[in-house]
């Protein structure tokens, strides 16, 4: 009973100040439930499956991963578009719009074509581009458009208040949509169901649309954006940099791994849709009971301190899921429940970090600036796992008592440019303190 009152009182802070800002907070948390689930049931491991039913190889599903990354480079272009408008909202809409259709309607046709399998995955990977490149041109209009009507001073509880439901509306329905396109697999019709929950994701997108045309929109100044501005503009802001460097070391190693350790699951594993997702269920109890911990360790140390402690932490998780095997398939939920104790603090950390040290002028351009060089540091991850995962095709290697294949090996290497970003954060972290420290005294 406590532990309800203490929910409803932080539901009750969340929500009632300024009506006009929290009626704004609730449409936005609608459009991210909305939102999240249809992304969740036309990515991740539906993608893969979707994928291998046409064939594809180790090397297209990391070439996947990098034309996410490649496309979403882009970002830093952005305010060539949208820094030319005071109100933005109808273009934002529009170009949702534009990316769903691809995303959800384009990608679902593609594979009933009666053309050879390599052409269907050339058409799939030309259709992911699109997708990436115009939603790069409007997402950062997306977060300043958002972040206006969540003050500074609630936003570790708001954050932290989106990840747990929406895990919990989003995992649900995965779980659910698992258990459906496992029973088709059985059958022989594994694309059937796969596009049927594309179809699911199609309603959810209209919904998506829906609630963010109810967000009300703030005006901004509208200036007039030339590309050496938005290139060199933010090498002005060093403290701005620092969270980029931070952010960009994060995104490097995180994308090392791809989707080949779902390809490994899958394919060589054989483990059902349900089983996996069965497990990443479990990210919600777990997350119930560590949201609190890293939020206090937010509010009591800083954004910083807490990412590098998470993420030293996080290291073990792949070193658990490399050791994975058919004889030790158990090692798979337990470093999956150690990872969903420690994720909801890196997750916590990311929700804000794009804002910290961030000047109130020339946000969209360093918005997109920031996702711009972590898309960067992403491709730079995505394109040495993919090479990797090439180079050592066929590659066994005996580590103690476990035979490993490339797709384990890689996450061993994810841990090693982990541990070296950990050290990097570490030391820009202290930097940063050590400046905020020496101007306070001035």
């Amino acid at each position: 009973m406590r532990f309800l009152a203490g929910w409803r009182t932080e539901v009750a802070m969340l929500f009632g100040r300024r009506e006009e800002y929290a009626r704004n907070r609730r449409y936005i948390l609608l459009a991210t439930y909305s939102g999240g689930v249809s992304a969740n049931l036309i990515g991740g491991n539906f993608l893969t499956g979707l994928l291998l039913l046409m064939n594809a190889s180790d090397s297209y599903i990391g070439l996947v991963t990098m034309t996410v990354m490649f496309g979403n480079m882009l970002q830093v272009f952005s305010p060539l578009l949208l820094d030319k408008f005071r109100e933005r909202k109808r273009i934002l809409l529009t170009g949702r719009v534009i990316v769903h259709f691809m995303n959800i309607v384009l990608i679902s046709v593609i594979p009933l074509f009666s053309a050879a399998d390599a052409l269907k995955l050339a058409m799939i990977l030309v259709v992911v581009l699109l997708v990436n490149v115009t939603n790069a041109m409007l997402a950062p209009g997306y977060q300043v458009w958002h972040i206006k009507s969540v003050p500074n001073e609630m936003r570790s509880r708001y954050f932290s208040f989106i990840q747990i439901t929406n895990s919990i509306i989003v995992f649900t329905v995965v779980l659910l949509s698992s258990r459906v396109v496992d029973a088709f697999k059985y059958k022989g019709y594994e694309l059937t169901g796969l596009l049927l929950l594309r179809g699911l994701a199609l309603v959810l997108s209209v919904l998506d649309i829906y609630y963010m045309s109810k967000i009300r929109e703030y005006p901004v100044a509208a200036r007039n954006v030339r590309v050496r501005d938005v290139l060199l503009s933010p090498f002005r802001e060093k403290k701005y940099l620092i969270t980029v460097v931070i952010a960009c070391m994060w995104a490097f190693s995180a994308n090392i791994p791809g989707s080949f350790y779902s390809v490994y699951l899958l394919r060589e594993l054989n483990i059902s849709y349900s089983f996996i997702n069965t497990v990443n269920m479990l990210s919600v109890p777990a997350m119930l009971l560590a949201m609190p911990i890293w939020r206090k360790r937010v509010d009591t140390t800083s954004w910083y301190r807490a990412l590098y402690l998470c993420i030293s932490l996080f290291i073990a998780h792949y070193i658990g899921l490399a050791f994975v095997t058919e004889k030790s398939l158990l090692l798979y939920p337990l470093s999956m429940i150690y990872s969903f104790l420690i994720s909801p603090g890196i997750n916590l950390v990311f929700s804000n970090l794009p804002y910290v040290n961030m000047p109130e002028e020339n946000q969209t351009n360093l918005l997109g600036f920031y996702a711009a060089m972590n898309n960067f540091a992403g491709f730079l991850g995505a394109s040495l796992g993919r090479q990797f995962i090439t180079m050592t095709d066929g590659l066994e290697l005996r580590v103690g008592s476990t035979v490993m294949g490339n797709k384990q090996l890689v996450l061993l290497l994810t841990a090693v440019f982990m541990l070296a970003g950990v050290l990097v954060i570490y030391y820009l972290a202290r930097k940063s303190a050590a400046s905020e420290e020496a101007e306070a005294a001035v």
